[in-house]
This record gives structure tokens, sequence and C-alpha cells, in this order.
């Protein structure tokens, strides 16, 4: 096969300058001994040939000794797109399963395609993946984080050229980047010497440099272009297109109508009904190569998208119209049940009763499998008719589009769907709805960062449930009102409202309402009196949300149990029940919880110094369109606190943008972490006046509802200010320790808890310059060069020693130790073992762990006998004295 011109056919796939690219895909191509499957974005603009490139792929694989298995499905741009489409035309025995498919049950489906795919070689193609669902989405993600073992090449094709930053399959395929055997290829247009060769042959007379500069060598807009035999270049592809359509006879145009209103795959029967025109037709637009066989070779399809569209828009309204009613009426006689697709053809045709009936079982059925953005469009698509639906109904739908808004993040749409709702329901007169209405937007309110409304519309809806006898909504409306007081740090109120709650529902029998109220009640005593007893009811929530399948719930139990231990410094049970919880919610399809999880874990990974990490995670969010503030504000003070302590210009902006959105929101709990953040951008920049300000800005909160850790920060930075620490805060802890000047103390608890910037800030004070040397160290191993530079600041302020730069590496000391770090090597050459070291220096094993390591390091040894061994030879250890020379 030439590498340069694979083969041409004007009427078919031209592949010209794409043998290098089918090389690496055939590489790719899996066999039995497969250790470990490949996935691979195929991207480029709409027309590049990426289908035509795998088309190649496959004709390639049709002539190997033994082939592999070809799956191929593909999503089209016509409908709203129906969950699973593609993965279903590709595995069409998974059908039956969807039928028992719920959110719940989704991941056991997940399972079942990759142990499908996991019983031989097989290739899967996903075409045009930028009109793919929500569902099929989640399962690339899940395939493409489980490729080890797998005997899978699997590829996507998308449109690079339609996809944003903000878009869903951007995201998936950033979240997937740096997965071992995901990769990402482009497929460029064409060269002027492949044009000049599909000129030559073709026979044309055009000129190649004009017909290449006017089609920027788009291989789709260039055949066009060759087949329609114009004598000029016409000025747009779609010219090109409307060229060849106009010789073709009425009856084919008709069938090309038809067509372009079914979309790709509409068979044979169903296109000579649509169009009323005889297959002699059909056959005529398949001999002139407009019409080509679908991915699932039964069905037939234009040779590309933009065909289709072209021919779609030079419809007259009244012509595409008829087309949409036909094609309604021949798929409801052939007992379709693609109800994605008649609900488009209802809309389109203004059949507005069929539009809502197929809209809102499409819509339930996306909600089902998690595609909860597809079951949007469709309520949208309902609510286009609201004017032949009663008031009920059209409250019900705003209802329902609300909650879909919500579950994927999409919170203003979420609040004015919700409020449209209200509106009817109290024109309707339906007490319970109108309550359930204002509970529902006092926790969007929440999330979106608006505190009061939240906080009202919390009160309206407990008014108003009142009235009637007790059930679910009051229930959950107390509930809702225990949760905004445990948001807010009361823990009174919070055990109050949530008493009532789980009584309540206990004589209900409402599971749902009972973790709800659980989950409150824990997470205040957690963070409050009862850290014991809040964990069990935390748990006792969670238990009761698993084995009832209450998603959100079950998410929220997840979140609080890792955010609450994230405050209280419990880190090792942060980040399991964060790790857990994200798994969860991505298998769920549950986008607001798993990104304010994530924003949790990168702080969990910040406060324990994992920088790198902890930027990485926080950048994820922040990439994330439409979060909210309670999402992007942990996340700005993350990525904004790295940036002050490595000194970064980012740092300023990052922190503005949290102190306006948590400021937003009325919340303690927002402001209090953005103000000590801004408080410690203030001490690193030597504002004494900002960081005051900031200082004082966290006590005037009431900081009685904060936590015991939370106070200790408060009250280290009210120190640094300068002004005096009330009585009434009662620090212990490592913050108590730092306060009485116990510095080495403090930083050894710090060490045991894991906060290694806050255990060198501790050391940094320390009356030994070895220590502070040693801080300087850690902080710049860290990447916080900017910290370190501010507490030599302080105390050369404070008249205290500074240590003058690293110790010089002298012939005594080439590999340039610090003294404790001479000391420990003395004792290692004396063959004492960690445990007697620690003994023996009074420090906990875990320094002398980092001692050790450090030794290591500088010596450039994998052991402790070959770091001895190397310092004898250096000339170390004999000219070793009781007292190493230290820098004053």
């Amino acid at each position: 096969m030439d590498d340069e011109i694979c083969g041409s056919g004007l009427n078919g796939a031209v592949l010209v300058e794409r043998g290098s690219f089918v090389a690496p895909l055939l590489e790719a191509v899996p066999s039995a001994a497969t250790g470990t499957g490949r996935w691979i974005f195929l991207g480029g603009e709409a027309g590049v040939g990426k289908t035509s490139l795998v088309g190649l792929l496959l004709d390639e694989l049709a002539a190997l000794p033994h082939p592999p298995v070809v799956r191929r499905g593909s999503s089209d741009g016509v409908a709203t797109p129906a969950p699973l489409g593609p993965v279903i035309e590709a595995l069409p025995e998974l059908e039956a399963m969807l039928a028992e498919t719920t959110l719940e049950t989704r991941p056991r489906l997940f399972r079942e395609v990759r142990t499908l795919l996991a019983g031989q070689p097989t290739v899967l193609v996903l075409e045009d993946l930028h009109w793919a669902d929500e569902a099929t989405l989640e399962l690339v993600r899940h395939l493409g984080r489980r490729l080890e073992g797998l005997p899978l090449l699997g590829v996507a094709t998308f449109r690079d050229d339609e996809v944003g930053p903000g878009d869903r399959l951007t995201t998936l395929i950033g979240d997937l980047a740096t997965t071992n055997g995901v990769a990402r290829m482009h497929v460029p247009t064409l060269t002027l010497s492949a044009v000049a060769e599909l000129v030559e042959t073709s026979g044309s007379a055009l000129e190649p440099t004009s017909l290449h500069r006017r089609t920027n060598g788009n291989p789709f807009f260039v055949t066009e272009v060759l087949a329609a035999e114009e004598a000029e270049v016409p000025a747009t592809v779609r010219d090109a297109v409307r060229a060849r359509v106009s010789r073709v006879s009425t009856a084919g145009q008709d069938v090309l109508a038809a067509a372009a209103v079914l979309g790709p795959g509409a068979r044979v029967d169903l296109l000579a009904r649509v169009a009323e025109r005889p297959a002699e037709a059909i056959d005529e637009c398949v001999q002139r190569g407009l019409l080509v066989a679908g991915s699932d070779a039964q069905g037939l399809a234009f040779r590309h998208d933009i065909a289709r569209e072209t021919v779609e828009t030079g419809l007259a309204p009244a012509v595409r119209t008829r087309l949409h009613e036909r094609a309604l009426g021949a798929l409801t006689a052939l007992g379709s049940s693609d109800h994605h697709r008649l609900a488009h053809h209802a809309a389109e045709s203004d059949h507005g009763s069929a539009a809502v009936t197929h809209a809102v079982a499409a819509a339930a059925l996306s909600a089902r499998l998690g595609a909860h953005h597809e079951a949007a469009e469709e309520y949208r698509l309902a609510l286009r008719f609201a004017d032949v639906l009663d008031r009920r109904t059209v409250a019900d739908l705003h209802d329902r589009l609300s909650y879909e808004c919500y579950l994927t993040d999409d919170l203003s749409n979420a609040i004015e769907e919700r409020r449209q709702a209200l509106a009817l329901h109290d024109l309707e007169g339906d007490v319970e709805q109108v309550g359930a209405a204002q509970r529902w937007l006092s926790r969007y309110s929440w999330f979106f960062g608006r505190g009061e409304d939240s906080r009202r519309y919390a009160d309206q809806a407990i008014a108003t449930l009142e009235a009637l006898a007790p059930g679910h909504e009051l229930a959950m409306a107390f509930s809702n009102k225990a949760q905004l007081a445990m948001l807010a740090g009361v823990e009174d109120e919070t055990v109050l409202w949530g008493d009532r709650a789980i009584a309540l529902a206990r004589v209900l029998g409402d599971h749902e309402v009972e973790a709800h109220a659980l989950n409150n009640v824990g997470t205040a005593l957690l963070l409050g009196s009862d850290k014991e007893l809040g964990l069990t009811r935390l748990g006792q929530s969670l238990d009761i949300a698993l084995v009832h399948d209450l998603h959100e719930h079950a998410a929220r139990a997840y979140t609080n149990l890792g955010a609450a231990q994230v405050v209280l410094r419990r880190y090792a049970g942060a980040d399991e029940y964060l790790t857990a919880g994200i798994a969860y919610c991505t298998d769920r399809d549950l986008d607001a919880w798993s990104t304010y999880m994530t924003a949790w874990h990168a702080a969990s990974a910040f406060e324990q110094g994992r920088y790198p990490e902890a930027r990485r995670l926080a950048e994820e969010v922040l990439r994330r369109p439409g979060q909210s503030p309670v999402s992007r504000i942990p996340a700005l003070v993350v990525a904004g606190t790295i940036a002050v302590r490595g000194g970064a210009p980012a740092a300023e902006a990052l922190l503005g943008e949290a102190r306006d959105l948590a400021e937003a929101t009325g919340e303690a709990q927002r402001i209090f972490p953005v103000a000590l953040a801004l408080a410690e951008a203030g001490w690193v920049r030597g504002d004494r006046d900002a960081l005051t300000r900031e200082v004082t800005k966290a006590h005037d909160l009431n900081a009685l509802v904060f936590t015991a850790v939370e106070r200790g920060e408060l009250a280290w930075w009210l120190r640094e200010s300068g002004l005096e620490t009330p009585p009434d805060l009662q620090v212990s802890g490592p913050f108590g320790l730092m306060l009485g000047g116990q510095w080495l103390a403090a930083a050894a608890a710090w060490e045991g808890v894991g906060c290694p910037w806050w255990q060198a800030v501790s050391l940094a004070h320390s009356e030994s310059v070895d220590d502070v040397r040693a801080a300087g160290e850690q902080l710049r191993a860290m990447g916080a060069d900017a910290t370190r530079l501010a507490l030599l600041r302080d105390r050369h302020e404070a008249g205290l020693p500074v240590p003058r730069g690293p110790r010089a590496r002298t012939r005594g000391n080439p590999a340039g130790l610090t003294g404790r770090e001479l000391e420990v090597l003395v004792l290692l050459a004396d063959g004492l073992t960690n445990a007697e070291l620690s003994a023996r220096l009074f420090v906990s094993p875990k320094t002398v762990d980092h001692h050790v390591s450090a030794i290591l390091r500088k010596l450039g040894e994998a052991n402790r006998s070959a770091a001895v061994a190397a310092a004898r030879r250096e000339g170390m250890l004999p000219n070793l004295g009781k007292s190493p020379d230290v820098p004053g």
C-alpha cells in the first residue's frame, strides 16, 4: 500500500495521504495475547475523512488471517440522542438489558459490556462521538479506565473543531489523557500535492492550486467539487453539494429530501414510504454516490452529514413539515419504539400531543440510564407544546426539568424551572406541591450560593406544609432546615430540626428522609461536640442510602464523611470516603456531587503537602463548566494558596474570585477559609494591613461555630497579625503548642497529623538554625518558597539568627548534609535501626525515615549500607566531630 495514495473513488471513500494514519491503528489492533487494550480518539474537522479512514482500517482487518471481531456504531445530530444508542448499534445483544437497567444498575450493564468485549480480540468503533449521549460518554470513560487485560482497540471519531473547552467530550478526553493505553490522533486536511493527484485522477480541468485554496484541502469539499463537474470551484462545500443534487432526477431529489429528514440509517422501505417514490429513485441516489450504506450496512445515509444538513436546510418549510409528518406516521405504523426520534418528528410536524407523549417517554428512559442532559432536552421539547396541556401537567414538566438541570449542575436553569412550577402549583391550589417546590428552591439556592434565598424558602416550605397532615414533604422540609443549620455550623439547631425529621421519617417508614436527616445530624456532631457519635450517624445514613439505592443521599453521606474529616485533619478517613464517593458518583453520572467531592479531595491533598496532586484536582474542578460556587470556592482556595506559597502571580486572581463567590453566599463556612487564605497571602507579601483586615473578618464570623482545628488556625493568624487572641477560642492541639512557643513539640504533632507545611512553619520558629534550615529545605521541596522567604524575613526582623543558605559542600561534607543528617549518618555507621535512632534522638520514627531518605538521596545510594560505604569513601565519617559545623 502506498503511504501517500491509499486508494480513490470520487463517489466513495477518498483516501489520499492517509496511509501513515492507518499504520498506528493497525499496530494497536489486539490479539489474544494483548495485555492492555488501546483507545484512540480520532479527531478532525467535518469532512476530513475520519469515517473513510476507519473504513480503510476495517478493510485491512478483513484481509488478516485471523481478524478480530469488529463492532461499529455511530451517533447522529438529527434528534436528541437515545441513551447508549451507538453502543446498542455496535452490541445489539445488549438491547434486552436496557429494559431492566436503571441508573442504580447501570454499572452492572457497563461491566457486562466490558465482559463481552473481553471474550475475544475486538475492534470497537464509535463514530461521531461529539453527538453522543451522556451515558455513551460515561461508558467510554468506564472502558478507558479499565483497558488493562482487555483485548480491545476502541476508536472514537469526533469533530475536534466542534468541541470547546466546556464540552462534555472535551472533559472526557481530558480525564483520560494520562491513562495508559489512551491516545488522541488528529487527521489533517490534504496538501496541495494530494489535491493535484485527485484532480489528475478525476480528469478534471480545474486548477489544483485554486481548488486547494478554496477548499482548504478538505477531502469532502474537494471530492464534491470534482464529482459536481463544475467549470469553477463553488464558494462553499454546501454549494458543491447543491450542484451535485441538482443533477439528480426529481424523484431522486425527493428521496434525498426524505433521507435528510430521517437521518442516517434509514431502511429502504422506510425511505420509500416517506419519499413516496419507487425503489428506482433510491437506486439512482446510491449509484451517484449521494447515499451510501450506513454503519450497520443495512440502512442508507448521506456520504457525509454536511450533505444531509445541506439538503435539509434547503427544504421549503412546508415540504420539511410534510416529510416529518410522513416519517412520524411511517415509524408509528412500523411499530417503532424509538421515542427520541418519534418525538423529534412529531415536534417538527407540529403534532403537539404526540410530541409530548414521546418526549416524556424518551426523557424517562434517558434519566433512567443516567443520560440527564438528554433527559433535560426532551423535557424542554415537551414544554414547547405547553399550550395543548393542562396547567398541572405543565407544572409537573417544569418540576422534572428542574431536577434534571440540578443533576447536571445547571443550577440557574434548575432554579428558574422550579420557580415556574411553583407559580403554577400555586395557581392550582396544590399546597403540598407548593411546599415541595419551596423546599427544592431552598436546596438549589444554597447550591447556587444564595444563602438568604435558601433560608427564606426553607421557612416558607415549613409554614406551607405544616398546614397539611404530616407526610414526606414536611419531614423533608424539617431535614432541609437541619441541613442549613448544619452548614452554618449551628449544632443545637441542627440536632433540633434533624431529630424532628428522623422521628417523623421513622413513623412514615420514609428511608429517604431518614438518610437525609441522619446525615445532617451526624455531620454537625462530627464537627462539633461528639465526633464518634457523628461518624456513627453518618455511617447509618450511608448504609440506608446504599441499601435502598438512594443515590443522591449516598452521595451526600460520602461527601460529608470525607469533607468533615478533611476539616478535622483526619486525612486517611477523608481520602477513603472521598475516593469511594467520587467513584460512586462518577458511575452514576452525579456531576454536581463528584465535582464537589473532587474539590474536597484537592483540599485533602493540599493539606498533606501533595501540591501537584492538589493543583491537578483543583484545576479539574475549575475546568468543569457551570459548576456551583460551593464547589468552585474550595478549589479556588487550594489553587490560590498553592500559588501564594510558591510566589506565583495567579494567586491574587484566584483568591479574589473565591472571596467574591464566598461573600455572595453569606455563609460563614465559605467566607472563613477564604479569609484565612487571604490573611496568609497578606503575611507572605508582608502586607500587615491586609493580614489584619482578613483575620479580623474571619474572627467577626463568630468563631465559636467552628471546629477546634479551625479556631486554632484563626488564633495563629491573629497572633501573626499582632492582634490579641480572645481567651474563648480555647485553642489546643498542635496550634496550642505553637501559640505556647513549644515549636519542636508542635512540629512533631504536625508530622503526626500529616501536615508538612505547618510542621515546617513550626520548625522555622525554633531557636536551632539547623531546624530552620531543615524547615526551609522542606518548604522548598514542597514548592512553597515564598513561605520560606516570609519566615526568614520574620526571623530577621525579630533579630533571630537566619541560615545563610545551603551548607557548603566542603571536603568534610561534600554531599551537603545538614547537621542532624550528619548525626544520623554517624549512628547509621554504628548499625542502629530506625527504632533505635528514634529513641536515641528523641524524634518520631517518621522523622527518622525523612532524615534517612534525605541522606540516601544526597549521597545517591539505594540503601543504608551503601550510603555508609559512600560516606567513608568521601572521607566524611572519619572527620566527623561531636558538633558538626553549622553556619550561623
